[in-house]
């Protein structure tokens, strides 16, 4: 029923139960995951991953926090790493200004050349923007990104009439359960339904009711029943839709 289109299952807190985490989530009915790379280790546990779980598919790709690894011998092997048959995205990628672990120019360029990688293999590019939304947007139109998922939607409505315009899609994470997150509750209940995903963005960012302890996939139950409840509908109707969606999508 449900999918969790971007989790970290391989992460250091989660690594030691990983197996028993895929096993957890589809006790409660999670049926497909997309773990999610972001820095050159990260890319191979993906790999990995999709060769040992049957329902995973996978993306590879440079976190802006880990741009200054971006050299042309690190995209070389992103474009090969892209050709394994359970690669369904890039990412994930973009832009992140709270953090100051690279400079705006590293990040910048190794957006922009993984977008232009995503482009060339037609694959969707997996989005990470924090507190820089108006230019990841601006860089994704620059550079005609044909598919993009604003993963961990956290920005508000009226930036989200931007995205959706441009045809790209977001992601809810456990963020939205939250009491204080009013302004993407409402991003996530007036959002075009064929724009709209479900994750974990696990270990991180746990749903309410487990907030401050580490995060898994079978959490996105909650996040998906949230996001029904915004949207007014059941969950069973929501969880058709996101299939869909990401079947569409990621092609699987």
């Amino acid at each position: 029923m449900w999918i969790d289109t971007h989790c970290h299952p391989f992460s250091d807190s989660l690594r030691a139960e990983e197996s028993e985490a895929f096993v957890r989530a589809r006790a409660t009915g999670v049926s497909k995951f997309i773990v999610v790379g972001y820095d050159p280790s990260a890319n191979l546990d993906v790999l990995r991953l999709v060769e040992q779980e049957p329902d995973a598919w996978g993306t590879v790709g440079i976190h802006p926090c880990e741009a200054d690894v971006m050299t042309g011998e690190a995209l070389t092997l992103l474009r090969e790493q892209a050709a394994h048959s359970r690669i369904v995205a890039l990412g994930e990628m973009g832009l992140d200004y709270y953090h100051k672990d690279t400079t705006s120019e590293q990040q910048e360029l190794a957006f922009r050349q993984q977008i232009q990688l995503a482009n060339e293999l037609d694959l969707p590019c997996i989005v990470h923007s924090r507190e820089a939304a108006e230019d990841t947007l601006r860089i994704l139109l620059e550079e005609k990104a044909k598919r993009a998922i604003f993963h961990c939607y956290s920005y508000d409505a009226d930036f989200g009439c931007k995205v959706w315009d441009a045809g790209y899609f977001t992601s809810f994470s456990g963020v939205l359960t939250y009491p204080n997150a009013k302004p993407i509750q409402e991003a996530a209940r007036v959002a075009p339904a064929d724009l709209i995903l479900t994750e974990t963005d696990c270990p991180w960012l746990a749903p309410q009711s487990v907030r401050g302890k580490r995060n898994e996939m079978a959490y996105v139950k909650e996040v998906a029943e949230k996001l029904a409840e915004l949207r007014g509908i059941s969950p069973e109707i929501l969880a058709q839709q996101v299939m869909r969606n990401a079947a569409g999508l990621f092609g699987f």
